[in-house]
């Protein structure tokens, strides 16, 4: 029969898993951010390329397309 874990033990294994979710946690945090600020970088870039298409072409006469 197994032995049963002494008290010391437990709440030593205890803290090694509330330290590894606490790193786990911290990464995704981390993963978020980057996540939003490149979310915004393309947002930005998508509206910039709408504003192009409304702008009109490199001088040619051409209708403007309308995205609305």
């Amino acid at each position: 029969m197994p032995q049963k874990p002494t008290t010391q033990e437990h709440l030593s294994r205890h803290g090694r898993e509330i330290a590894a979710i606490r790193t786990l946690v911290l990464t995704g945090m981390k993963m978020i951010v980057s996540l939003t600020a490149s979310q915004r970088k393309t947002d930005q870039q998508l509206q910039d390329f709408i504003r192009s298409l409304r702008q009109g072409t490199n001088g040619h006469a051409k209708r403007k397309v309308n995205l609305q």
